[in-house]
C-alpha cells in the first residue's frame, strides 16, 4: 500500500506551497483523529488485525506527507529554492578564518563589485554584522577592502570570490536588496564550522546539493533511532509530525547545510538513553549542544538524575559515567579541533555574535516573549500602527530579566518533579522544552524538536494526559497551517505556535503538579507505548 501510494503521488502534479501548507492542514488534522483510533486499538487489547491496520493508515498517510512536504515536485527534491541560507553556511563556514563573523556582507559586496557589480549596484544599504545597525554600502565596501587587505591571501581571495558570486547569480535582486544583505548573517559557532566548513570544503560549490543531502542522512539516522528504541508507531505518529509542522517550512530537508544534525543528534540522544546506551547519548546530546549552544538545555533532565543519584548513593553511578565519558569525548574533539584552526578570538567574535542575534526579535521567532507582545495582529497594517516588529523587539529585550526569571521558576519546578517523581534519565529530557520556551525566542525551525515530545508521549500512551498531549501538538500545526491558508501575516502564524505551546505547556505543568501531589519518591516505569 506504501508503495502504491507513493506511485500515485508521484504521478500528481506539483503544487505551490500554499496548497502545500492547505495540505499540511489536513493530515495535521487526521493526525488527531490518528490519534483516537490508536487509543482505540489499545483499549480493544491491540488485536492483530487493528493494530496492522493502524500501521498501515499511519505508513500512508506519511508517504502523502512526505510527497506533499516536498509539494509533488521532482525540482524542490532535486533543486534548491532559497540560496541565501546556503550561501550564508557554505561560504562563511568555508572561509572563517578570514571572514570571521562579520565580513561575509562587506566582502561579497566588494566581489561583486570588483566584477562590475551586476548583481548588487541596486544596493543602498546593508546590515553591518559588526553591530547589525543598517548602514550605506560605501561603509561595507571599505571594511571588504580592509579584509581583502588584511586577511585573505590573493589565492583565497579569488577562490572566496568564485563561490560567493555562484549565490549572488542566483538570488534576485529583490531577494538581494531586501533579505540578504539586511539579515543577520552567519551565527552558528566555530565548533559547528568545524564539521560544515570542512564538509563545504569537501564539496566544490557547483555540488552544492551533494553537501545539503547530507542532512538526508542525519534525518534517515533520526528515525531509524526512534523506531529502534520507541517501536514503529511512536516513530510514524513523530514523522507524521515532521511532514505537517510549519516548523519543517524552512530550511527544506536537502536544500541546507547541516540544518538538521543538531535535532537528529538530539532524538538520537533520548532512544540510546532508553536502550541504556548511555555513552553514545552523552556524545549524541553533546554533539547537539556544541554545535548549536542551546540544545545544552536538554542536558537538564538528566543532569538532575545524576545530582540527585549522586546523592542518593554517595558516588556517581556507572551509567552516569559512561554518559559523561561519551559527552567528554565529543566536545573536546570538537572544541581541541575547533580551538586549534581558528583560535580563542574566533569564540570571542562567536560569543559576542551570539549574544547580538539572541537580542533580536522578528516575525519567525517563537516563545514566551512572542506571546506577550502579540496584539492580535493579523495585518501589516495593524504591526504598523503597534511601531512595527522593531517596537516588538524593544519590548521582548525590556523583558529579558522576566523571561528569565521565569526560565528559573520553570527549571525549578522541573527540578522538583524530577526529584520527587523519579523518571529516567530519557524520560526527563523533553521536559527541557519548559524552560526553553519561556527564556528563549529562537527562530519557528528550531521547534521541531516537538519530535522528543512525540517520542515521549508516544512511549506512554496509555495514559490519558500522553494522548491529549499528542493530540494538542498537532492540533497547534492545524491552526498555524490555518493561518498560512488564509493568508494572514507572517508574524500571525509563527505566534499563533507560540500560543499553542503555551497551552501545551500548561496543560504539562497542570499534569506534573498533579503528579507531584501524588508522588511518593518511588521511581515509575511508564505507563505504555502507543507501539
Amino acid at each position: 500500500m506504501v508503495v502504491v501510494t507513493a506511485i500515485v503521488c508521484f504521478l500528481l502534479p506539483s503544487i505551490g506551497r500554499n496548497d502545500s501548507h492547505f495540505w499540511r492542514m489536513v493530515l495535521a488534522a487526521v493526525g488527531v483523529g490518528m490519534v483516537g483510533v490508536a487509543w482505540l486499538v489499545q483499549r480493544a487489547g491491540r488485536p492483530e488485525r487493528a493494530v496492522m491496520g493502524l500501521r498501515l493508515v499511519l505508513a500512508v498517510l506519511c508517504t502523502v506527507g512526505w510527497f506533499n512536504y516536498f509539494q509533488f515536485s521532482g525540482k524542490v527534491i532535486g533543486g534548491i529554492n532559497d540560496y541565501t541560507d546556503t550561501a550564508y553556511y557554505y561560504t562563511n563556514s568555508k572561509y572563517l578564518e578570514e571572514l570571521s563573523y562579520d565580513g561575509l556582507y562587506a566582502t561579497a559586496m566588494l566581489c561583486d563589485h570588483e566584477r562590475g557589480a551586476p548583481r548588487t549596484a541596486q544596493l543602498v544599504q546593508y546590515r553591518d554584522l559588526r553591530d547589525y545597525e543598517l548602514k550605506p554600502v560605501a561603509v561595507g565596501m571599505e571594511h571588504g577592502r580592509k579584509l581583502k587587505a588584511e586577511a585573505f591571501t590573493p589565492e583565497r581571495w579569488d577562490a572566496y570570490c568564485h563561490d560567493v558570486t555562484y549565490f549572488l547569480d542566483r538570488l534576485s535582486k529583490k531577494a538581494l536588496t531586501t533579505n540578504f544583505f539586511v539579515d543577520h548573517g552567519y551565527n552558528p559557532p566555530p565548533t559547528w564550522t568545524v564539521v560544515g566548513g570542512n564538509l563545504a570544503t569537501l564539496f566544490p560549490v557547483e555540488n552544492l546539493k551533494a553537501a545539503c543531502t547530507v542532512d538526508v542522512l542525519f534525518v534517515v539516522a533520526m528515525f531509524g533511532c526512534i523506531v529502534w528504541a520507541f517501536g514503529i508507531e511512536v516513530m510514524l505518529f513523530g514523522m507524521l509530525f515532521y511532514v505537517v509542522t510549519f516548523s519543517g517550512r524552512w530550511p527544506i530537508l536537502g536544500q541546507a547545510i547541516l540544518r538538521f544534525d543538531w535535532v537528529a543528534a538530539l532524538a538520537c540522544g533520548v532512544a540510546f538513553l532508553r536502550k541504556g546506551y548511555h555513552g553514545a547519548a552523552g556524545a549524541s546530546m553533546a554533539f547537539a549542544a556544541v554545535n548549536r549552544v542551546f540544545p545544552s538545555i536538554f542536558f537538564l533532565g538528566w543532569g538532575l538524575n545524576f545530582v540527585f543519584d549522586t546523592v542518593r548513593e554517595g558516588r556517581i553511578l556507572e551509567r552516569h559515567r559512561r554518559f559523561v565519558a561519551g559527552a567528554a569525548v565529543v566536545t573536546i574533539l570538537l572544541l581541541g579541533t575547533s580551538l586549534a584552526q581558528y583560535g580563542p578570538s574566533t569564540f570571542v567574535r562567536s560569543a559576542e555574535n551570539l549574544r547580538m542575534h539572541n537580542e533580536t526579535y522578528s516575525s519567525h521567532r517563537v516563545g514566551l516573549g512572542d506571546v506577550l507582545v502579540f496584539r492580535g495582529e493579523t495585518t501589516k497594517a495593524q504591526i504598523r500602527a503597534g511601531g512595527g516588529i522593531y517596537a516588538k523587539e524593544l519590548k521582548v529585550r525590556a523583558m529579558q530579566w522576566r523571561l528569565r526569571a521565569v526560565g528559573l521558576v520553570a527549571i525549578a519546578f522541573v527540578a522538583l518533579y524530577a526529584w520527587r517523581v523519579r523518571r529516567e534519565d530519557w524520560e526527563l529530557v523533553p521536559l527541557a522544552v519548559l524552560p526553553f520556551f519561556c527564556i528563549t525566542n529562537p527562530q519557528i525551525n528550531y521547534y521541531n524538536l516537538r519530535i522528543l515530545l512525540f517520542c515521549w508521549h508516544g512511549a506512554h500512551f496509555r495514559h490519558p494526559f500522553h494522548r491529549v498531549a499528542m493530540a494538542l501538538l498537532f492540533g497547534v500545526e492545524v491552526a498555524t497551517q490555518a493561518t498560512k491558508v488564509l493568508e494572514v501575516e507572517r508574524y500571525t502564524t509563527t505566534t499563533t505556535t507560540s500560543i499553542g505551546m503555551a497551552l501545551y505547556l500548561t496543560v504539562l505543568v497542570v499534569w506534573m503538579a498533579r503528579q507531584l501531589v501524588r508522588s511518593n519518591g518511588t521511581l515509575e516505569s511508564g505507563h505504555g507505548s502507543v507501539g
